[in-house]
């Protein structure tokens, strides 16, 4: 018997006229994260609500090998990114949001040869500053969400798994299987990108647009029409 691992093969997203799976999903916070959500005095403000679901598809697609091996980051193409992976997903949300004490962080522009004047001009008139504050989500937050199609835990014979997510992806993330998850919210902008109107019950982020909960199976046959 090989000790070889076995390739996976993912497949494509509705790819057939079956009903997409849907896989109810519990993450938990095992180490803290930020985000640049809001630009609030002094620093910016994450949203300790939720995960967008496009941090979580990209978490786990990288976890899951996905990601080609680069040097810099693709040019930014969320529809043609999003509908090569085997998979959607629901935006993540708990009922008892948390945030650590604000944390002061530095930018060090000036470490080499000091700065371009235009980015000092920046720095000192807009919203650049050497320093700034941030608050991160502590460990331990638990929410819950779902993914629709390709089952991961299945996929790779595993009861959990940890992706990455945050600002430079510093925040670790644990997924696991969950049968209490009855209702999600999906993300409007993300439905607007495979031409799917969706109504809004909360306007966060013109990226992150929550729709009103829906079944595991409503929300399955939405996202079916996502590709």
């Amino acid at each position: 018997m090989s000790d070889q691992p076995q390739a996976v093969s993912f497949g494509s997203f509705g790819d057939s006229s079956a009903p997409v799976p849907a896989i109810g999903v519990v993450a938990e916070t095992l180490t803290s994260f930020a985000y640049h959500s809001l630009m609030v005095q002094s620093g910016t403000a994450t949203l300790p609500e939720l995960i967008g679901d496009r941090a979580i598809a990209f978490g786990l697609a990288a976890t899951l090998g996905m990601m080609s091996a680069r040097v810099a980051l693709p040019a930014r193409d969320y529809r043609r990114h999003l509908a090569a992976m085997p998979y959607r997903t629901s935006v993540f949300v708990t009922p008892e949001p948390k945030l650590l004490s604000p944390l002061i962080k530095r930018l060090n522009l000036d470490a080499e040869a000091g700065l371009q004047e235009k980015v000092a001009n920046v720095a000192r008139k807009g919203n650049l500053k050497d320093f700034f504050m941030i608050q991160e989500v502590p460990p331990g937050q638990v929410y819950r969400g779902a993914i629709f199609g390709l089952d991961p835990f299945e996929a790779f014979g595993q009861g959990e798994l940890v992706i990455r997510i945050g600002l430079h992806r510093s925040g670790m993330v644990r997924l696991r299987p969950d049968t209490q998850s009855e209702t999600v919210c999906l993300n409007a902008a993300t439905a607007a990108l495979f031409g799917q109107d969706l109504p809004v019950a909360r306007y966060c982020l013109y990226g992150l647009q929550l729709t009103p909960p829906l079944g595991l199976e409503d929300a399955a046959e939405e996202v079916r029409q996502w590709h």
